[in-house]
């Protein structure tokens, strides 16, 4: 059994994982989503008995506001109510070396909400990284790093390597030092405001045969380039989650498992919840998959982008589903039965009134 909840996460992620033989059930959380998502994740925890509310891991996959608000919000309780195996993360003190410092701002960046995370890990005691020995998670050579989890989920490492990790430094440094705090020290928390949903406009009918064409360019966002990304395998089912990693670096870490053929997945998480530039034809090529799940409201960023979900479309097979956790004005458009019917795919919505959306395997 696995059964996956992308709640609603505003224009972030946030996916409640539950694996196991159906009594003994093992839990992960992947990402927090913006700072409001907070209440959503409490309100599954404060579902379940008070005796079983533990997690095998929480992962941080990266440090955007649209990633790691939720769990620092949860995290900065006092009492969590809840326990943890170990919590996937890096923090500054994971980024190798220093570079030149950048001049380049960008307001999704958390690297203020990373070193608070770190202080909020540290109060309640949660094993940080354990599973890497406590130090960075990442791809340090041409074999990746396996996690078997209590009740025998596999998580194969994709990314990120320490360069990528190293090319985050200077960012980081830039943002802490020009609120005043120092990086990797202890700082005073800072209350937030959480995210209002912006205004999204709805699309017109593409072109999907024009767009899944159109020139591929990839992501070169630091922070998204830091990325934890893996490949989880529970029993004969498999699930790609990527996370906002760049394309080339999971092809390349794909290309490790099996040079010469495509990789079997029953599920994608798509990259950067199929962004322009974090999806690339080589990476759709790569693997056999029938179910993409992208997550997001459609808001500040206007995504899913319709090239890369054109792409999916042309390079899958037939019969695909796109899972949306969201209905938007941006999305809506792909469950036109003109576009299903010519393209032979499936979308797919959370029921009428309902944000987020539950997938079993």
């Amino acid at each position: 059994m696995i059964k996956l909840k992308f709640l609603p996460a505003r224009f972030g992620d946030c996916i409640w994982m539950e694996y196991g033989d159906g009594q003994d059930v093992n839990r992960i959380l992947i990402d927090g989503g913006t700072a409001g998502t907070r209440h959503d994740i409490r309100a599954v925890i404060e579902g379940l008995p008070e005796n079983d509310r533990h997690f095998e891991l929480m992962v941080v996959t990266h440090i955007d506001k649209d990633h790691i608000a939720g769990i620092l919000k949860l995290l900065e309780e006092n009492d969590l109510g809840f326990k943890v195996r170990d919590f996937w993360y890096n923090g500054f003190k994971h980024l190798t070396k220093v570079e030149e410092v950048i001049d380049e701002d960008d307001e999704d960046f958390g690297a203020k909400q990373g070193e608070h995370l770190t202080q909020a890990i540290l109060k309640h005691g949660i094993s940080w990284n354990g599973d890497f020995n406590h130090k960075a998670v990442v791809v340090d050579s041409d074999v990746l790093p396996k996690v078997t989890l209590p009740g025998g989920m596999e998580l194969t490492l994709l990314s990120p390597t320490p360069e990528l990790l190293e090319e985050l430094k200077p960012k980081w440094v830039k943002e802490v030092t020009k609120a005043n705090m120092v990086p990797g020290g202890v700082s005073p928390v800072e209350e937030e405001e959480e995210e209002d949903e912006d205004e999204v406009f709805g699309q017109e009918i593409p072109d999907v045969d024009a767009l899944a064409q159109t020139p591929f360019h990839e992501d070169h966002s630091e922070a998204n380039g830091s990325s934890i990304a893996f490949l989880a395998t529970f029993k004969s089912k498999s699930i790609l989650f990527c996370g906002d990693a760049f394309p080339s670096q999971l092809v390349k870490a794909l290309n490790i498992i099996d040079p010469n053929h495509k990789i079997d997945i029953d599920l994608m998480k798509v990259s950067h919840h199929a962004s322009s530039h974090n999806t690339s034809p080589e990476l759709l090529e790569k693997i056999n998959c029938s179910n993409y799940i992208i997550s997001t409201n459609g808001s500040t960023f206007k995504h899913p982008k319709a090239d890369t979900i054109s792409r999916i479309i042309k390079t899958s097979r037939a019969g695909t589903r796109l899972i949306f956790n969201y209905k938007s004005s941006i999305n809506e458009v792909w469950g036109v039965n003109s576009l299903k019917s010519t393209h032979n795919y499936e979308a797919v919505y959370p029921e009428a009134g309902k944000d987020g959306i539950e997938i079993e395997l």
